[in-house]
């Protein structure tokens, strides 16, 4: 009697440590279909090089996370509100040339119909030898009939280049 209820008592242990793993949300096909468009849809405006037109994308009170590797590890510089971002992306793209970017979504699901959460790596000009792959993940909010970006945080933090070269 004592081995039977150690065994039930392990069977209904271990089903409580699972059902949490398995009850785990894959990325929602729906959101992965709709990241796609919303990404693409920014990564054709950001050709366009149009700070104006990137910060339409944003709430009024949207959050930019950038994270950059810089001597001393990693800074975070953060935007905050439409009209620094619009700085940004105008700092960005004063005298870049032509630009051909592509996002690629890994990982997108809705929390609620109105809240929707995106894992990505964005190119920001292929042309560049070799281009930059730089991670992001955003929060969008819908808006009307419009999915804004809420915050994104972006890392600009490739390996250091003594890692990267004792790798190869």
């Amino acid at each position: 009697m004592k081995y039977l209820m150690t065994t039930v008592s392990l069977v209904a242990l271990g089903t409580l440590l699972i059902v949490p793993v398995q009850g785990r949300d894959p990325a929602d096909g729906e959101a992965v279909k709709l990241a796609q468009k919303l990404t693409n849809e920014g990564a054709a405006t950001f050709n366009t090089a149009n700070a104006k037109a990137m910060a339409a994308y944003y709430t009024e009170d949207a959050k930019v996370f950038l994270q950059i590797r810089d001597k001393a590890g990693i800074a975070v510089k953060e935007y905050d509100g439409r009209k620094e971002i619009e700085q940004l992306y105008a700092d960005f793209f004063q005298d870049l040339g032509t630009i051909q970017s592509k996002n690629t979504v890994e990982y997108a699901k809705l929390l609620t119909s109105d809240v929707l959460v995106i894992a990505g790596t964005f190119e920001p000009n292929q042309h560049a030898a070799p281009p930059l792959n730089v991670p992001f993940y955003q929060v969008r909010l819908k808006h009307g009939d419009r999915w804004l970006i809420n915050s994104v945080r972006i890392f600009v933090v490739a390996e250091k280049e003594e890692e990267s070269a004792r790798r190869t």
